[in-house]
């Protein structure tokens, strides 16, 4: 009943916000990693902990510590080149993170500063919240600084599906005596779902407060464990987009392109060492329940004897994950323990508890 009710929140806010009039002009805003340049739609397929600052709740969606560094020159003006850095860490049943944003070229500064939390409250179910305070200066008029607060979550009512809503400035300040918020208040929704193994799809919808609604379209695909391609679009104004990633454990090497519609393009760099990408499993279409727990083989698995077909039926391990985990079991040889999966590279303390409730030594 708690969920419906927040849906319906939701529900209720983002029909508020279609209401109000749309503005004639707004700043273009540009992503700071590579991969999540299709925003809410690309943040239910997180890269990165960068994704902290498109959707806190998100987050939750990593498999284990990361830090994070990007680079990009947006519409290829010098005077708008943006880094930034975040950094995640994984507990049993929460997740923290803080990221901070650089832009400008001292006539014109941004600096934003970000942490946040998520929060697995039940199985399928992530709550995020994040706190931001904004730094602006121009030079001519001096500098003001504001804050603000988003609240988001993340429900995957089944494995390879995932939904997410995020209310952005749920609580915000004034950008110092100026009068104007520290940040304008919009409410996003996101569908994603993984219909095979490699391959992921994602929409979203989002209305900001004085603008039209935006939608977001969002896809990769995997040829193999190391390598991802995406693409995707954004509309009002259309602004297509382009990314490939490049893992060599334990890095992860991105490179984005913005197309815009009336604009130069984009480009962007990012650099992610640790565990820093989600490995969803696949939709699962079996025709019957029966079917399904035929097939299905009986937990907990003897790690020293599992296939990777075996691995990849473990609730939340992704192809690449399970690739992982039976390329090291024939490298290192049987274990004595569950403890000693920690060695894996990319296994973080939320992968470790999925591994003791589903697989034993023996």
């Amino acid at each position: 009943m708690k969920i419906q009710s927040l849906l319906c929140r939701f529900v209720t806010l983002f029909l508020l916000l279609l209401s109000a009039s749309p503005a004639e002009t707004a700043f273009e805003p540009v992503s700071e990693s590579p991969w999540l340049q299709g925003g809410i739609a690309s943040s239910l397929f997180p890269t990165t902990p960068l994704v902290i600052i498109v959707n806190p709740a998100c987050l939750g969606l990593l498999e284990g510590h990361g830090v994070a560094a990007s680079a990009s020159r947006p519409f290829g003006l010098h005077s708008l080149d943006r880094t930034a850095i975040a950094g995640d860490w994984m507990f049993r049943r929460f997740a923290v993170g803080a990221a901070l944003s650089l832009s400008g070229d001292g006539s014109y500064t941004e600096e934003t500063a970000v942490a946040a939390a998520a929060f697995r409250i039940m199985n399928g179910v992530v709550l995020g919240t994040d706190i931001s305070i904004r730094n602006l200066q121009i030079s001519g008029y001096g500098r003001a600084t504001g804050v603000s607060a988003d609240i988001g979550a993340v429900w995957s009512p089944t494995s390879g599906v995932y939904s997410t809503a995020l209310f952005r400035s749920v609580i915000r300040s004034d950008l110092g005596d100026s009068g104007d918020p520290s940040s304008p208040r919009s409410l996003e929704l996101g569908l994603g779902v993984v219909p095979v193994d490699r391959v992921s799809l994602a929409v979203g919808a989002g209305r900001q407060e004085g603008l039209d609604t935006e939608f977001s379209f969002h896809t990769a695909f995997s040829p193999q464990s190391s390598i991802s391609l995406g693409a995707g679009m954004i509309t009002n104004p259309a602004r297509f987009w382009a990314a490939l990633s490049i893992s060599v454990s334990p890095i992860n090497v991105e490179y984005g392109y913005g197309e815009h519609s009336t604009l130069p393009g984009t480009h962007s760099v990012a650099l992610c060492w640790g565990n820093c990408a989600s490995d969803p499993p696949a939709l699962n279409l079996s025709d019957s329940e029966e079917e399904s727990e035929a097939s299905a083989p009986e937990f907990p698995l003897n790690v020293n004897t599992a296939t990777e077909e075996e691995f990849l039926l473990i609730p939340g391990i992704g192809p690449g994950r399970a690739s992982a985990i039976a390329a090291w079991m024939r490298q290192n040889g049987p274990v004595s323990s569950i403890e000693e999966l920690d060695d894996i590279p990319g296994v973080g303390p939320s992968l470790m508890e999925v591994f003791r409730e589903f697989l034993v030594a023996e």
